[in-house]
């Protein structure tokens, strides 16, 4: 599994929608990580927002 996922890729792994993450962004809640000009999100910090909101995810 990647360490890092571009944002269409934790949309896609979270169920959540772009805005809902870059709205837990801004609240503080999920920390964004920029290499270069890309915005990628670490599976860690994500699996804990998740994990704060209570939603699981299946292993795939």
């Amino acid at each position: 599994m990647k360490r890092f996922f571009k944002v269409s890729e934790a949309v896609e792994y979270s169920g959540h929608s772009r805005s809902v993450l870059y709205e837990a962004h801004k609240r503080g809640e999920l920390i964004f990580t920029k290499f270069g000009g890309a915005t990628r999100i670490e599976k860690a910090d994500l699996d804990a927002y998740l994990d704060a909101t209570g939603i699981k995810v299946e292993a795939a």
